[in-house]
């Protein structure tokens, strides 16, 4: 007996922990991308543990009788195990802090956040189906507890998920002057200069393109793209004064954005810089240089380092920002400085790409403080 009750409260301590696991990935974007993925193979573990311990269910599969309840508890045990699956193989793919595959495809990151979506929905009618067999309740009233449960839980998930959701599957459409416009801030004569690097610019972008934060796009009124670090600058122009210059490349980028990530880290293998056309011939009449520019492998976009090489920045403050995924600013700030001979700012402005249209404000609150 005191063997079994062992049994059951590590079966309880597991569950409890792979439940609250599996909400905090989905709550990547507050938690970030290296917690994402530690969590993600520690989630991964911790349920072949629980199949494991639960070896029983597996050997009962062909014994007994299959009434409608059993059938459809089979299947989505069976579908709940094929989503977990395909859930590691894409984060695997997807991954850029713990593995580096060398695979490319395009779509994967929408792909694994369909995936664990679904794996969400099947979670919670796994766990009511063996909570209601628990107590033998009729397997009717099920639907209407999931029903309920959900509804109970809608609030709380909703402002955790949400912007797991926006990011990959929701369209963001802005009025550009509406956005940008805001309060001035005074730089004491300083003379500014804001660059920024950005997919827009850079990309020859196919039709059907999806303007979704996750990819660091949005559209304006006029159905144009807009770059989400292209925003920032302009933010930051419209705030401190002075010129805007974007980084742009000769040889651009791919449409899809899952191979623009695929081109980058090939791009971070071959330590080449890329050539970089249309720039200013100096910056010698700048006394700030804010660098607006997204975080690209945990680091700067390769661009932005041409970019970092290309000029001299002596006696000028160069202050970087950094619009990311969940990652912050990773260890871009320390890339810069080996690269920089000006005064690189320390800390940087970091900005969720899913902020990004409701962040005038904060920016020119940044600003003052600096």
């Amino acid at each position: 007996m005191d063997k079994y009750n062992a049994t059951g409260r590590v079966k309880k301590a597991i569950d409890i922990i792979l439940g609250l696991l599996f909400i905090a990935l989905l709550g990547y974007s507050f938690t970030g991308a290296p917690f994402h993925e530690v969590a993600g193979i520690v989630f991964i573990a911790m349920t072949i543990i629980h199949n494991i311990i639960n070896i029983k269910w597996y050997k009962a599969i062909k014994k007994g009788i299959y009434n409608r309840k059993r059938k459809i508890t089979v299947a989505v045990n069976f579908a709940l195990a094929a989503d977990m699956v395909s859930i590691l193989l894409t984060g695997i793919i997807n991954s850029r802090y713990l593995f580096h595959t060398g695979i490319h495809m395009a779509g994967i990151g929408r792909i694994h956040a369909v995936l664990a979506l679904a794996g969400f929905v099947l979670i919670a009618f796994h766990v009511l189906v063996h909570a209601f067999g628990r107590v033998q309740k009729k397997y009717k009233v099920l639907p209407a507890a999931l029903v309920i449960l959900i509804s109970l839980l809608a609030v709380p998930m909703d402002v955790w998920m949400l912007p797991y959701v926006k990011r990959h599957f929701l369209t963001v459409e802005v009025d550009q002057e509406t956005v940008i416009s805001g309060e001035s801030v005074d730089f004491n004569g300083r003379k500014i200069l804001t660059v920024y690097f950005t997919r827009v610019g850079n990309t020859d972008f196919a039709d059907g393109v999806d303007a979704v934060s996750g990819a660091s796009l949005l559209l304006n009124e006029k159905k144009e793209f807009l770059g989400n670090s292209q925003v920032i600058g302009q933010m930051i122009r419209d705030a401190a004064g002075g010129d805007i210059v974007s980084i742009n490349t000769k040889e651009h980028y791919p449409s899809s954005y899952s191979d623009t990530v695929s081109a980058a880290s090939e791009e971070m293998g071959r330590q080449e810089l890329p050539e970089l056309v249309d720039m200013p011939e100096n910056i010698d009449g700048y006394d700030v240089v804010f660098l607006v520019f997204p975080l690209w492998w945990d680091t700067i976009p390769k661009p932005v380092e041409a970019f970092l090489n290309r000029y001299d920045f002596s006696g000028k403050s160069v202050i970087p920002v950094v619009t990311h995924g969940g990652g912050g600013a990773g260890r871009s700030i320390k890339d810069i400085k080996a690269v920089c001979c000006g005064t690189v700012v320390e800390k940087p402005l970091e900005i969720y790409c899913g902020d990004i249209p409701y962040c005038r404000e904060q920016v020119t609150e940044w600003l003052k403080g600096l």
